[in-house]
Parts: C-alpha cells; sequence; structure tokens
C-alpha cells in the first residue's frame, strides 16, 4: 500500500541547502552578541565523577547506605524535608524507617560520625518499597566540620578562583538575599536590584540530580570562601563504551547531512548557533561528536528502529544537555551516534550553553527584543487584539468606574507584584507563514511563547510500506513535533530558558527512494511475467 509521509530529501544537502528548512541568504551581524567569557580549552579537572574523601574514606555517589554505616555513620531519628531538598511542603518527616516507593526521593536526613554531622539524601532505586536505609545515597550535604576534600583539594574554605581553576567554568552562578533567599541574580541577567547582603552559590550541572553546589561566604576570615558543599547523582557510572565500531555501518542520512552555513532570519529557517556552532535540528549526533561534544550519559543506547529514546547527555567541557535522539533507520536498531538529536535546550540555570537565535534572540534578550524577533505581522496581530481589547475594557470601565478604582486600589496595595493574566492562553497566526502560530500562556513566574510550525518538509509517495514507524505519536515527542519554546521572567521580562526540537517522522534519501521504486517495479514486473505465462499456459 502506497502511503505518503514527511521526509526530508537528505540529498538536498549535497546541494548545499540545509535538510530542515530554507536557508536565508544573509547572517545577523554577531557584533552586539554578548560577550563568552571563561575559555574551557584550559586543561581542568573532571568534576562529574562525583567522588570525594569523607574522613580520609573514598566514596563515590551514588552508593548503598551500608557504605556509610558501616564506616561509622550513623542517621538521625528524623528530620523536616526542607522544600528546598525536594521541592514538596515543609513538615514531611523522614527517618530510617521511612518507606520509599520506587524512584522516590527522600529530603536530606543528619547522620552523625563522632561528633561530626553531614546530610545524606536517599533514592528508592529498587522496583519494590523499601525503606530508606535500605536504600542508595544519592545526595551529600556538609558545612564546616568532617574532614572532607575533592579533586585537587577542594575543600570547605576553597577560594572561587581556585574552584575555576581546578573544575573551570561553572555551569552557573546563583545570587540569593541573604535574609531571605529571595532570588537576585543568575550569572549576569539581574531580577532585582537591592543594596541587602546577598549569598552566592556555584553550580555546576550534569543532570537534574546529578549536580554539585558550592555556597561562598565568611570562613576563617576570607569573605569569599566555601562555606558549603553539596553533591548528588542518582546514576552510576558508566562503563566505557567505544561507538566508534557503530560508525562502520553508517546510515546514509547521518553520512549525507550537511549543516546550515547561515544563521536564520526567522523562527521558521529553525537555524540556530549552539555553543559555537550552526545548526538545525534535526542533528546527527555525529555531528555534534564532531564539533566537540562528548558523551556523559546514554552513548550505548539501543533506539529501536522508527523511535525515539531519551537518557541521553552530551557535553562540552562543563556545559550539559539532555537530547532526545531518533532513529531514522526503519531496519535496524542504532546507538545514539548513528541516530539525530531532535530537542535541544538553553537555560540560565542549566543548561547553560551559549544560544544564538534569528534576530539576535539570546539567554537575556528582553521580552519586547523577542517579539520584534517574532516578526511584524505577530505585532500587528498582538496589536489589533490588544486594541480590541483595550475598547472593550474601557466600555466597560466606563460603567463601573468608582468600583473599579476601589478594587484597583485594594489590589495594588495587597498584590504590588501580581502578574495580570495568570492562566490565561493566547493564540496569534503568521499570516505570511502558512501553517505557524505563536502560543502565550502567561503562568505565575513566567510567560512562555511557544513558536509552532507545521512539519512542511516535502511529502513522498513511496511505494512501500511505512507502518513500522515506531512511535509517530510518541508521549516522549508531544502531538507536536516541531516547536520552539521561549520562557520569560514575568520580574525581570528577560529571556530565561529556550527549548527547541524537531522530530519529522521520517528521514530518507534520495538513493532509497530510488531503491525502493527500483523494487516495487521490479515486483510488478516479475507480477506480470507470472501472469503472461500464466496466459500462455
Amino acid at each position: 500500500m502506497i502511503k505518503k509521509i514527511s521526509a526530508f530529501i537528505i540529498a538536498v544537502a549535497l546541494l548545499g541547502s540545509v535538510v530542515s528548512c530554507s536557508m536565508p541568504d544573509t547572517i545577523f551581524a554577531e557584533d552586539g552578541l554578548k560577550k563568552q567569557t571563561d575559555d574551557q580549552s584550559e586543561e581542568t579537572n573532571d568534576i562529574f565523577d562525583f567522588s570525594f574523601q569523607l574522613e580520609g574514606q573514598r566514596f563515590e555517589l551514588p552508593l548503598a547506605y551500608s557504605a556509610f554505616s558501616s564506616r561509622g555513620w550513623k542517621l538521625s531519628e528524623a528530620t523536616e524535608e526542607t522544600e528546598e531538598a525536594t521541592g514538596e511542603e515543609n513538615g514531611k518527616v523522614y527517618s530510617p524507617d521511612t518507606v520509599l516507593e520506587p524512584g522516590e526521593y527522600s529530603g536530606y536526613l543528619s547522620a552523625e560520625n563522632k561528633g561530626h554531622i553531614v546530610e545524606l539524601k536517599f533514592c528508592n532505586q529498587k522496583n519494590k518499597a523499601a525503606k530508606l536505609d535500605s536504600c542508595h545515597v544519592v545526595g551529600i550535604r556538609l558545612q564546616e566540620g568532617p574532614a572532607f576534600e575533592m579533586t585537587d583539594g577542594v575543600k570547605i574554605g576553597s577560594r572561587y578562583d581556585e574552584l575555576a581553576t581546578v573544575f573551570g567554568r561553572p555551569s552557573y552562578v546563583k545570587s540569593c538575599l541573604k535574609s531571605t533567599g529571595e532570588l537576585v541574580s543568575i550569572n549576569d541577567v539581574s531580577f532585582m536590584e537591592t543594596e541587602e547582603d546577598t549569598v552566592q552559590t556555584l553550580y555546576y550541572t550534569l543532570t537534574e540530580h546529578s549536580a554539585f553546589s558550592f555556597e561562598f561566604g565568611e570562613y576563617e576570615g576570607n569573605s569569599n570562601a566555601v562555606v558549603s558543599i553539596t553533591i548528588d547523582n542518582d546514576t552510576p557510572e558508566e562503563k566505557s563504551y567505544d561507538y566508534t565500531k557503530d560508525l562502520r555501518r553508517m546510515s546514509e542520512s547521518v553520512k549525507l547531512y550537511k549543516g546550515p552555513s547561515l544563521l536564520g532570519k526567522t523562527f521558521s529557517d529553525f537555524a540556530f548557533k549552539y555553543e559555537g556552532n550552526l545548526y538545525t535540528l534535526p542533528i546527527p549526533v555525529k555531528k555534534m561528536i564532531d564539533d566537540g561534544w562528548s558523551f556523559a550519559r546514554g552513548s550505548s543506547i539501543r533506539v529501536q528502529r522508527g523511535t525515539t529514546a531519551e537518557g541521553v547527555v552530551l557535553r562540552k567541557g562543563n556545559a550539559a544537555v539532555n537530547v532526545l535522539v531518533h532513529n531514522y533507520d526503519l531496519k535496524y536498531a542504532r546507538t545514539p551516534i548513528n541516530c539525530y538529536a531532535v530537542s535541544l535546550s538553553a537555560c540560565v540555570d542549566g543548561p547553560n550553553v551559549s544560544l544564538l537565535m534569528p534576530k539576535g534572540i539570546t539567554l537575556g534578550s528582553d521580552e519586547q527584543e523577542l517579539i520584534e524577533a517574532f516578526g511584524k505581522e505577530y505585532a500587528k496581530t498582538q496589536e489589533t487584539e490588544d486594541e480590541t481589547d483595550a475598547k472593550a475594557a474601557d466600555a466597560k470601565a466606563a460603567d463601573t468606574k468608582a468600583a473599579n478604582n476601589k478594587a484597583a486600589d485594594a489590589k495594588a496595595s495587597d498584590e504590588k507584584t501580581a502578574v495580570a493574566g495568570v492562566g490565561t492562553t493566547e493564540r496569534f497566526d503568521i499570516p505570511d507563514l502558512e501553517g505557524c502560530y505563536i502560543e502565550k500562556t502567561i503562568h505565575e513566574d513566567e510567560t512562555v511563547y511557544s513558536y509552532v510550525m507545521p512539519d512542511d518538509v516535502p511529502s513522498v509517495a513511496l511505494p512501500v510500506s511505512v507502518t513500522d514507524v515506531g512511535d509517530t505519536g510518541s508521549q516522549l515527542l508531544g502531538e507536536i513535533r516541531k516547536h520552539i519554546d521561549v520562557y520569560v521572567s514575568n520580574v525581570n521580562h528577560a529571556v530565561v530558558k529556550v527549548t527547541m526540537q524537531n522530530c519529522p517522522e521520517y528521514i530518507v534519501d534520495e538513493n532509497e527512494i530510488i531503491e525502493q521504486q527500483m523494487e516495487a517495479a521490479r515486483k510488478l514486473e516479475e507480477e506480470r511475467q507470472k501472469a503472461e505465462e500464466s496466459e500462455n499456459k
């Protein structure tokens, strides 16, 4: 049965085009880009081995709690979980007898050994419920007290410049008010102006549950020293996997891929610069490896034909990003090196990679700059709807002016920082880009602009069935397979996060299409000859 399916014609790449979009003829001038600091080319130690020395003994997270208890560390009977530790409500109490469900994390519990105290976090990595003290330790937090040391002598009291020398550029630096813990800034993105004392925390982040944080403060007369260290890691170190052997059977689409040479003019071009390299999604994972990325997690995953898999983490220096990978091979399961990355992200608090999008949009860009980058047609549509809303509001206000003024005064005094329209969603079509639209959703802390694009690659009628494509409706991808989501803070109206995804249903190259057509023609000819022979008999 002949089916039409969405396809990229990879052969077009050989003519200098981009796989997923038509490319613009001019590149955005980069003179005005924010200066990239902290050269990552210097030789530094790998912080992500998650090992440390505690009271003269070596540990490496994650590990069974018995590794601590056998060395004299004993859990306190109970402690209150903090909101920061797990994101749940305060007041939940944990003890060694607490039962954790599979995949559940605890808060931090105090453990004591000869008068020294550390805090431990647990995760049940079994397939059934288990008592906390029989689960794995996946986090440790400590302050002054026990003898503690990391690579090259990093410990409580170490200075900022020592960490940078040993481990290189951090993922991000967060500054909070000392009095309330309220966020002041992340890197160079400011969320408030204040003259109050602040606390700085340095983060090195690999994944959500694999990270280091170093809090700075006063220590033995040094005002810029490490006073608290937190280490989290829930995934054992992976065995080395030689993925180069898989390149002997590299798929044709990966071989033929040619990335863009220019940055896109609009978001729909889907061409951007990511950690110094120009890309369009989907990107062969091998291309990113060639550009200096390496596997931190998931290099040996077997991705079934025509399906998408998660669990792959790529890193470049201390910049790390989780990616969805898709296997476009309809014959064989493949490891990620022969698959495509179909999603990427950048965020001020990790993954804090450098990102340049059309019209110069980067992390930290102003909301108005983003709106202008969407294009004149979007701005015009938004203005028209805003004017309509304004007229309706004026008419209503004329009838209830006194009541509205009274309510507004009361609201202003009680909710000075309240964000208007929380929970609302608006859609704006892009008239000059058929099928494209922008959906604006206002949340309490941020506003999300989702730039959604149709699966507008060429449709090719193949003379074969492709019903074996495994996950065209994959929950990993969602219903919309091609979109860019930009998150804007409602506090400072700056871009704080960008997520991108582009996963057309199927990629083929011209040679594959020709082979399939020839095979179909051959079968038809065989059937014709058999029919002719039957008639002659």
